[in-house]
């Protein structure tokens, strides 16, 4: 059950795992019951507004969870303790996603895509600070032909409640391009995915509270960048408002009684490391990454914070 309440200090033991008299979803349930699962979601009134809200959007694919493991790891050299949210949701599927994501921040094997939902707490010195958020990519774009329609044109009820709290709120929208549904080539997509954006989510982002950035991710597939830097983030910029025109177009705002128009965005480059495909000593394929320069994470983390 998304709570998205606990703020404040961090706790001393390890949370417990709050369990309601409703149905639990797990794994064992039959696709029907999988069905949207986030649909039957019972969302809590978030009672502490004052924690900032880092939402990752993106389809399928998009790397946002490999972007949480580089930023958290990154979060924990500086000094933060990075704990996921145990109590966010009562499935067994949830739980399996946590203990994935924890093992995953001690080793250099990859998340291997079958992550749902996170819900990570950030603590600076015993103090809730921040809340990551990662929800399937699904819930953002959904990129199957069967469920797309339905699905691209609702917002479920636990991000509705997320997008319309008064939490300051990041709003980290990866610019897919280079993923295994090449937006890149597929022009259909990335239209429509922008069309999503800017009709759901966009009118209710709070212009003087909350930030959005517009992230370039796996920038060492372009001309543009390595794993050690981005070589060139202006012809980076250009390159994804070749593909992405009514995004940066629409996201404006006047200034100075109209005479100026601004970005209501920044715009970043990332990349989360170099990727191996592997086999394991129990025969079963995996991906390992050497983590690509922290002036990624570093400079990712200081736009999300910007305005805290």
């Amino acid at each position: 059950m998304p709570t998205v309440v606990n703020s404040g200090n961090m706790p001393q033991t390890e949370p417990t795992q709050n369990v309601n008299t409703q149905s639990v979803e797990t794994t064992t349930s039959t696709p029907e019951q999988q069905e949207n699962i986030a649909s039957r979601i019972q969302v809590n009134q978030i009672v502490n507004q004052g924690v900032p809200i880092v939402v990752f959007v993106g389809p399928p694919a998009s790397g946002k969870s490999m972007i949480l493991v580089r930023l958290a790891k990154y979060l924990r050299t500086q000094g933060y303790t990075i704990r996921t949210d145990e109590t966010f949701l009562n499935t067994e599927q949830y739980r399996n996603d946590c203990a994935e994501f924890n093992d995953k921040l001690n080793t250099n094997v990859a998340l291997d895509g079958t992550v749902k939902y996170l819900l990570i707490n950030v603590y600076k010195e015993g103090t809730e600070i921040a809340k990551l958020l990662e929800a399937p990519g699904e819930d953002f774009y959904d990129t199957d032909p069967t469920t797309a329609r339905k699905n691209n044109n609702r917002v479920l009820p636990y991000l509705a409640t997320i997008m319309t709290s008064a939490n300051p709120k990041s709003y980290v929208m990866l610019l897919d391009l280079d993923s295994k549904v090449s937006f890149r080539n597929n022009s259909y997509h990335r239209d429509s995915y922008t069309d999503r954006f800017l009709k759901h989510f966009y009118p209710n982002i709070h212009g003087r509270r909350d930030r959005i950035i517009l992230l370039y991710n796996k920038i060492d597939l372009t001309p543009f960048g390595t794993i050690h830097e981005c070589r060139d983030e202006k012809a980076a910029r250009h390159d994804a408002e070749l593909y992405y025109p009514q995004l940066f177009a629409t996201m404006k705002v006047k200034k100075f009684g109209g005479f100026a128009t601004m970005d209501n965005f920044v715009f970043k480059t990332f990349c989360t490391g170099m990727f191996a495909d592997e086999v394991d000593d129990h025969g079963k394929n995996i991906q390992t990454y050497n983590i690509a320069n922290e002036i990624y994470p570093q400079i990712l983390w200081q736009e999300i914070t910007r305005k805290w």
